[in-house]
Formats: C-alpha cells, structure tokens, sequence
C-alpha cells in the first residue's frame, strides 16, 4: 500500500489529519468510499472516476474502496477530491508516485481534472499549518498574502497533471493564478473613522477604556441615554493595535467558514449585534453549526448595546467562553469548538426608561422594574467585568484636550509587545491563565500580602484578587515597567471599587 495520502479535516475551527487510502482489486465493477463520509463525499466518486477516465486509466472489473480515516470521525466537503484521486493513482499506475507525511493536498475537482476551490480552504490551510504540514499542495488561487503569514509552503496547482508532476519533482510549470481569493483590504481614510479626540469630556471612561484595550479586559458602560456610552464604544476599536498575521489569518478564516464577508484586514474585528439577536446567533450553532458574534469578534471587539434588553439566559452563555478564550458547541451527531477570545464591551440604561439614579428627568419606573432590569445580567457575568464604568451626561462646554485615537494606540501597542514577550503564547493579561499570569507578573511578596489584606477587609473573592494583578499589570505594561507598582496596584483596587460602589448602590435604591 505504502505511504498514505494526507489531508486536513475540519470539526469547527479544529483541524484534524485524515488518511487517505485506496484499494483496488479484480471484481464487478463499484466505486465505494468509507469513513462516514456526507452527501457531498459520496459525489466524489463521480468526480474521481471521470478524471481517472479523463487519464486513460482502465477500471474495467475492478472494485475500488477508498477509506478516510480516523473512520469515527465525520468527514464535510469535497476538500478531500485530489487527495482520493492520488490514493487511487498510487494503486493502479506503474509509475510510482512518491509522497510523504509532510506534504498534504487540499482540493476539490472539477469532471475535466481541474482542481477547485471549496468551502473551508483558507482554515483547512491554517489548520494544516498548525499540524506541522511543511508543504501544502492547493487549487489555483493567490496565496500570495497567506504566503506571508505562513511558514509552510503553499503550491497552487492548475490541474491533475500538474498535481502529479509536483509529486515526482517535475515542478518546471508555471501558471497564471486565474482569480484572487484573498485581497487586502483598502485603507481606509482616518478622518472619517470615529476618533478618541471627538468624544468630549469621560476622562476617567477613557482611562478606564485604554486599560481595558491594552489588556484585554470587560467592560461595562452604565448611565442615561445620550450620555456617550455608544459614542465611547464605537471609538474603542480604534485604539486597539493591529492584528499580527497569523491572527490576521485566524480571523479570515472564522469568517470564511461563517460566510460573512471580510477583506484579509490587519484591524481588529468589530461585532455590534441587536439585542434581539437569538443565543445561537450570539453563541454559534444551528444544525449545521456555524461561528456566532462571539467568534466572529475572535481577536476584537463584542459591543453589547441595551445589555438589559438581552435575555438573561443568553448573556449567561457568555460565562464559558469569556473564560476559556474558546466556544463548543454539541449536538447529537458532532461536537465543534470555535475560539472566541473577544474583549467584551457592554453598554446599558440603569433602568427601563434610562433616567434611574439620572438628576436629569425623574425616573418612572417602579422598584420592582428597576430590579428586574438590572438583574439581566447574573451576579456571576458581572464578576467577569474587570470595569463597570457609572457615566453621566457631558455639557457641550466641557471641552477638553483629547488625545487622537492614533496617539493611544501606539501606546496599547507597546503593551501588547511586552505582553506577547512576557507569556510567550499570544495571551493577553485579561486571558492569560492564572497559574501563568502569577509566575510572570512580577509580583512581589509585599504586594501580594498588601492586595490579600485589601481583599480580606473589601471582602472581594479570589477570583477579585487575580482580576486586580491582571488590570494592574496592564498598568504597568502600559508605563512600560517591567514590575507591578505601588501605583498600578492603587489604580487596580481604585477601579475595583468603583465597581463594587456601583453595585452597592443599585442594591441599596433597589429593596
């Protein structure tokens, strides 16, 4: 039989390796593929024999059974085409054709022997990366930007023949790349972007904001309406840094696989979905599961407006992947699992007409309504929000010197680079885990003992002390010290307790 023919399978955003490996004998006529393959699998067969044809290669009384393993594992799409047309090649033909288990072949084909594109190519292409596949062989497409993010090497081939003279060595072909899958997305100009510098007043909301764009933290935003809590989420992209390019890659291809369109962009996704918007919707699934919001604000932003307008059992599903970084979702005949590290931004009304608490307009809700509004959003959501921001209205006169957004993100910039130096894994200090985050903080014993006393007269819980190193780190990456200080621990439990005051409060108005 010799070496198998490789190539990559696909349960969510997880790759996996599948064998491919064909058997030919003398019996009726038949074609048979195994290893739980779907309704468009068992189409390959007619595609494969029409390209066998399409070669001269006899099959007259022979019984060909082509085998995908893992055989426990269900296999999607018509990605695997060249790789059961090779498996057979290897069997029937006298000329070898050598292969080994560092090269993979992603395609579909087409009657005539061209290779395809198929749904799922560019994070099957990541995923074989992550495999440890030094060579990926790929239909025609421009993959001269993936080039750029991958250390594989990527080989985008016409068609059948050109597939096998690339196996034996013969690669003296050159091809025009007929159409471009992936494109950079134009720059857009800065002007008409919103901009940090145009919100007026919130000095301590922008401070608040800047921590939580360097580190990866939530944040909730509460106050009447029209007092800047949409106008200070829509500008909180634009501090965050640029997308590397393997998480630029990572992004591209959740959204492929969600078939929303995005250019291959360098900035952060942004995600504002309706409050009306249904959990599967918000978290991913479906009967054919496919990435929620929550995925496709992997590496960026999820702006949750009208946080009491949500149903409670929805934000509650958004516990799990806020701490896992990750999504799975499970049904009867799969399991897929999704990453979804996103920085969540939350904005809400403190009651049903917005004025509770407001010196503005005199509040007509009743007690119980009140209550019931801000009890959508659980106790244990809330103790995962590492910011509850209580935001006033701002006169047009209180105008200020506010620094552009550019100015700000170079900064958070600068945190990001110590951050992926430090941890050595692309987390950030709101995701890192904990055990990895108190052995590179550079905490010292005087101020671990200081935040165990803070935290034993505050009462405030364990998880209240991790999340006060985590901000307080951020601090300091963001002064550019490569130890956590006096100052960045008084900040840290100064933001904590304006948390605590804030739910204090509303506790209190609300009995």
């Amino acid at each position: 039989m010799g070496q198998d023919i490789l190539s990559v399978g696909l349960e969510g955003m997880k790759g996996h390796i599948v064998r491919v490996e064909a058997n030919v004998r003398s019996d009726k006529d038949q074609f048979v593929i195994v290893g739980l393959p779907d309704a468009s699998i068992k189409e390959s067969k007619e595609r494969v024999l029409s390209c066998l044809h399409a070669l001269d290669v006899d099959l007259d009384m022979k019984k060909v059974t082509v085998h995908l393993s893992p055989a426990d594992k269900r296999k999607t799409g018509t990605g695997y085409d060249a790789a059961m047309l090779v498996a057979v090649l290897k069997e029937v033909m006298k000329e070898p054709i050598p292969i080994d288990s560092s090269t993979c072949i992603l395609a579909s084909l087409s009657l005539d022997g061209r290779l395809e594109s198929f749904h799922g190519l560019i994070p099957a292409i990541q995923q074989a990366v992550l495999l440890g596949f030094k060579r990926v062989l790929l239909p025609p497409v421009d993959v001269r930007v993936l080039g750029q993010s991958l250390t594989a090497e990527l080989i985008p081939l016409a068609d059948v023949q050109q597939l096998l003279d690339c196996l034996r060595g013969q690669m003296t072909f050159e091809m025009d790349v007929p159409k471009v899958l992936v494109k950079e997305e134009e720059a857009v100009d800065l002007a008409y972007l919103p901009d940090f510098s145009t919100v007026r007043g919130h000095k301590e909301a922008k401070r608040a904001l800047e921590i939580a764009a360097a580190g990866g933290h939530h944040v909730l935003m509460t106050g009447p309406p029209g007092c800047g809590k949409s106008m200070l989420a829509d500008t909180f992209h634009t501090i965050l840094p640029d997308l590397r390019n393997e998480e630029m890659l990572e992004v591209y291809s959740i959204y492929h696989l969600a078939k929303e369109r995005r250019g291959f962009s360098s900035r952060p996704p942004y995600r504002s979905p309706h409050h009306s918007a249904s959990a599967i919707s918000l978290i991913g699934g479906g009967t054919y599961p496919k990435p929620g919001e929550i995925s496709l604000a992997h590496r960026g932003v999820l702006f949750l407006d009208e946080l009491g307008e949500f149903s409670r059992k929805t934000l509650d599903m958004l516990r799990q992947p806020m701490e896992s970084g990750e999504v799975t979702i499970s049904r009867v005949r799969q399991s897929v699992t999704y990453p979804a590290t996103f920085t969540l931004l939350a904005a809400t009304n403190p009651c049903p007409c917005g004025y509770f608490g407001s010196n503005e307009r005199y509040c007509s809700c009743s007690p119980q309504q009140v209550r019931t509004y801000q009890l959508k959003a659980s106790g244990p959501l809330l103790d995962r929000l590492d910011f509850v921001l209580s935001l006033t209205s701002v006169g047009l006169k209180q105008e200020e010197h506010s620094e552009r957004s550019e100015v700000i993100r170079k900064r958070t910039e600068q945190a990001y680079q110590l951050q992926w130096s430090r941890y050595k894994g692309g987390w950030l200090n709101g995701t890192v885990p904990g055990s990895l985050l108190i052995e590179e903080c550079g905490l010292t014993k005087e101020h671990t003992e200081q935040l165990e006393s803070i935290c034993f007269h505050e009462k405030w819980s364990n998880r209240t002390q991790v999340k006060l190193i985590r901000i307080a780190r951020t601090i300091a990456d963001l002064a550019g010290s490569a130890t956590i200080t006096d100052a960045a621990i008084e900040e840290a439990v100064h933001w904590k307790r304006l948390a605590s005051l804030h739910h204090e409060t509303n506790r209190s108005t609300t009995i």
